[in-house]
Order: C-alpha cells, then sequence, then structure tokens
C-alpha cells in the first residue's frame, strides 16, 4: 500500500518494547503465511486489538489513518469499543493474555483469509475491506465469547487474571479446543447452561470449611432448611428468627471421613441424543466438575455405551470430551459401574468417602448383589432420564428422576453436594 501502518492506538507506543514483543507473539502463535500485500497492515491491527482487550490504559486514536487499509480497522474499532458486548467482553479479557492473545489471533487468521480471497479476485475497493474488517471482528468475537465460557468452567475463577496456568491452559490448547467446540452442535448450549448452574449453586453452597486433626472434614453453612439447622439457631429471639428465616441459618455440614472423589459416568448411547437429554447431562456433568474442584475433591469421568471408554481426569480431557464427543450404541450399566468400583479400588481411594454419579435413559438389566458392599463408604446416585432401572434403584444411596430443566439440575447438584 501506499503508506505504511500506523497504529491506532494511545497508551501503548508502537515502537515501544512490549509492543513489538506482542507482534512477535502474534505471529509466532498465528503460524500462518500471511498475505504478502497486507500482511504489515494485519499485524499492526491485531496488535492493537490485543492491547484494547488487555490494557485499561489504551484508547483508539480519533486522528484519521492515512493507510486506507487501517483507517477502515480504526473506524470499526471505534464503533466497536462504544458496543455493550465490548464493554462485557473487556471484563474478562483485561490482564487477561490468553482470552486477548485468542481475539488477536484469531482475527488475524480471518482477516488473513479473507484478504487473500480478496487479492485473489483482484478487489481492492475500500467498501469490501470495511466489511472485511467488521467480518473478521465479529468472528473473533464469537470465538473468545466461547474460549470464555471454557476458561470459566476449567479455571474456577472469575473472570480475569492469568490464572489456571497449573492445568496447563495454554492458548495453543484453549483455541484448539474453542474450534472443535464451535463445529459441535449445542457445545455452545452446554457451555452456557453449565456456567449458568455454577454462578446460581454459591448461592445454595456457601460455607466455611476446615479440616480437623483427624483429617475429618467439617464445617457450616447457610441454608433455609430446618431440618439442616442447629438447634441454637432455632432458640433465637422472634425477630432475629425470621430474620434468618429469610437470609439463612446456620447448618452443620456432614462430616466425612476424607474428602474422596465425584465419580461420574455418563451414557452415551444413541438414544441420549434424544430431545434435551444430551444437553443437560453434559451441562450437568460440566457442573459436577466445577463442584468437586471446589470442595477439593477429585474427578473421575467415563462416558459410556456397550462398554466403559476412556477414564478422564485432566481438567482440558474432561471438558475436552463432554464438549464434542458424539452418541453411539447400546448401553451397559452393569459394565461402567464395575469400572468405576475398579478404578477406585486401583487408585487406593476406595476406602475414602467417594460419589459415584450415573446418569443414564437405559433399562440395562444390573445385577446388583456383589457390585456395592453394604460396608462400602462409596454412594451411588443414579440420575434416571426417562427411564427406570429396578437394579440401579436397589443399589443407589439416591436414585432421582431426572427433570431436564434448570431446577432438576441444581436438585441433582445440591444432592451431590450433599454426599
Amino acid at each position: 500500500m501506499e503508506n505504511a501502518p500506523k497504529s491506532n492506538i494511545s497508551g501503548i507506543p508502537e515502537n515501544s518494547t512490549v509492543y513489538r514483543i506482542t507482534m512477535e507473539r502474534l505471529v509466532r502463535r498465528v503460524n500462518i503465511d500471511l498475505d504478502r500485500n497486507t500482511a504489515e497492515e494485519i499485524k499492526t491491527a491485531a496488535s492493537d486489538l490485543y492491547f484494547l482487550f488487555y490494557s485499561g490504559i489504551v484508547n483508539v486514536n480519533q486522528t484519521i489513518n492515512k493507510n486506507e487499509f487501517m483507517e477502515s480497522v480504526r473506524l470499526k474499532m471505534e464503533y466497536m469499543t462504544k458496543t455493550k458486548d465490548f464493554s462485557q467482553a473487556k471484563t474478562y479479557s483485561m490482564l487477561n493474555d490468553r482470552l486477548s492473545m485468542l481475539y488477536s489471533i484469531n482475527f488475524m487468521k480471518e482477516l488473513n483469509s479473507k484478504a487473500k480471497n480478496m487479492n485473489r479476485n483482484g478487489n481492492s475497493n475500500p467498501s469490501i475491506n470495511s466489511k472485511t474488517v467488521e467480518k473478521s471482528m465479529e468472528d473473533a468475537s464469537r470465538k473468545m465469547e466461547t474460549a470464555h465460557e471454557i476458561e470459566k468452567i476449567i479455571k474456577d475463577r472469575s473472570p480475569g487474571g492469568n490464572t489456571g496456568q497449573k492445568e496447563g491452559l495454554s492458548v495453543e490448547s484453549l483455541i484448539d479446543l474453542t474450534d472443535r467446540a464451535m463445529n459441535v452442535e449445542n457445545a455452545d448450549k452446554i457451555l452456557t447452561m453449565a456456567n449458568k448452574l455454577i454462578d446460581i449453586m454459591p448461592r445454595y453452597t456457601k460455607k466455611m470449611r476446615a479440616y480437623s486433626n483427624s483429617g475429618e472434614l467439617a464445617g457450616y453453612y447457610k441454608t433455609r432448611h430446618i431440618s439442616n439447622v442447629l438447634s441454637r439457631e432455632l432458640a433465637m429471639p422472634d425477630e432475629i428468627f425470621y430474620s434468618k428465616m429469610i437470609n439463612g441459618f446456620t447448618g452443620k455440614e456432614k462430616r466425612l471421613l476424607s474428602p474422596g472423589a465425584y465419580y461420574v459416568l455418563l451414557d452415551k448411547s444413541g438414544s441420549m441424543y434424544e430431545g434435551d437429554k444430551t444437553l443437560w447431562s453434559r451441562s450437568v456433568a460440566l457442573a459436577l466438575f466445577r463442584i468437586a474442584r471446589s470442595r477439593g475433591r477429585k474427578y473421575f469421568f467415563r462416558f459410556f455405551d456397550n462398554k466403559p471408554h476412556e477414564l478422564l481426569y485432566s481438567p482440558l480431557d474432561i471438558v475436552d470430551n463432554i464438549l464434542t464427543v458424539e452418541a453411539n450404541k447400546g448401553t451397559c450399566i452393569e459394565c461402567a459401574l464395575r469400572a468405576a468400583i475398579m478404578d477406585l479400588e486401583n487408585g487406593h481411594i476406595a476406602d475414602e468417602t467417594n460419589t459415584i454419579i450415573i446418569i443414564t435413559d437405559g433399562e440395562d438389566r444390573v445385577n446388583s448383589s456383589d457390585l456395592l458392599r453394604k460396608d462400602s463408604r462409596t454412594k451411588l446416585i443414579t440420575v434416571m432420564i426417562n427411564g427406570y432401572n429396578d437394579g440401579l434403584k436397589k443399589i443407589s444411596t439416591s436414585y432421582m428422576d431426572a427433570k431436564l430443566n434448570e431446577s432438576g439440575a441444581l436438585e441433582l447438584l445440591e444432592l451431590a453436594r450433599s454426599v
């Protein structure tokens, strides 16, 4: 182009070391051949956008950029920063290197692809450039939103910051998982519902926990259920009692020998794709993952159909599989339960307080005589979706018919929290 590209932002000089290093990181991570006619413009625009999302001191310049391509980017940036969507995105992208980097990398990829197509067609019309920039920003924004939903599940943290490194959640891992999730039907709905449940649950599960010298887990929490309230809470003057009826009484949490594990078995047989079964069950499985992390318990996950599939315990693998694995074949509930019990025994945590949660719609025969010993500390929660299984009911600590809605999900999550 006639004019060399100039940055469109103030607050971070384009000749500064931090700007130059950021541009180098973007180019290295995007790892594609940039369109030779627009390479410098694409790199500069992507770097500007990184800082616009990441930094609280960066603003869009008001002066016209003499470079035609960069001016179209400036105008779109100026418009974008005034939208509600950008304000919301900024709350979780600010000081979050992965999300800011992910947005910029996807913007580079989208813009580069569209620029190559445009140049191959011999079209350099400024209005086309403007539309190209806008579409690239929109596509990058959608990917960043999905990535944010994934991060919320894996990191167990509020928006912002650069936590989660110990789980190995690199930019590359996040981009790869985001791309796969966006190509799977209902993955976005599963993430949205799971995070909604997670956001609601703290109101039901706030408590103060401590480990006693004997290694037992004990604690207190707020509850409106009279049956769980400490006796002294009921012997209050009327004005205090009625206040607590509104704000919650203090309840004593069940004593547990050891925090143990949640072990989720999720049916992925073909019939589980009917209606809302998959959306509900997988959203709940992700929410259970977060409850396990908040309670300091291990979390194991297996899909099963006519056989148990791979045992998963890495946060990234768990979220990846729940979002992307498709339904298939028949159902063998007993095979799945035997695999879970064996996993707990081989993992030397069979004597701890473990909870197996099986979610299925199957009516497969279950031989209950030798699955769970009477002296076992492992609890079994059966979640039956539009079905009935007498064998499972006989050996379950809790057996519930799933209501495929938010209240049904919260009922299960509260039940899991209580055992």
